[in-house]
């Protein structure tokens, strides 16, 4: 990998490795995808018409992300999103919220050589684990 290389999710990455994404909630699965990485050298990332996101939702009490929310069950979504590419790992923003409400904004550093784990609130992770592709 050259030097000045740094990781990225889909774009021209279709034929390469891939990174699965986990998210569990009490230990529950509510959420898996896989999608394409690869390296790319840096500053010759071709902009993207559109900033890619992976979406879903969930019902949990609001409560778990904040004190001051509500107790009762409502739909919440979970977003992921690439900020940045580096040497090692894709750094994915992570965000919760409900309707009238952001409960979590954060990072998730997916490393592109190891299982990476996230747990920003109790009984919520995130983890992700790279997949090679063989030669």
């Amino acid at each position: 990998m050259p030097a000045d290389a740094v990781w990225h999710w889909f774009g021209d990455c279709a034929a390469s490795d891939s990174l699965v994404l986990d998210v569990t909630l009490d230990g529950q699965p509510i959420y898996r995808s896989t999608f394409p990485i690869c390296p790319v050298r840096r500053g010759r990332k071709a902009p993207e018409p559109q900033q890619r996101f992976l979406s879903f939702r969930f019902r949990a009490a609001p409560r778990r992300f904040r004190a001051q929310e509500g107790t009762e069950p409502e739909l919440i979504t979970g977003t992921f999103w690439e900020t940045r590419g580096d040497r090692d790992a894709i750094k994915l923003g992570v965000s919760f919220a409900t309707e009238h409400a952001v409960l979590l904004n954060t990072n998730h550093p997916a490393r592109v050589d190891a299982a990476t784990m996230t747990e920003r609130v109790r009984g919520l992770r995130i983890t992700t684990s790279p997949v090679r592709r063989r030669p």
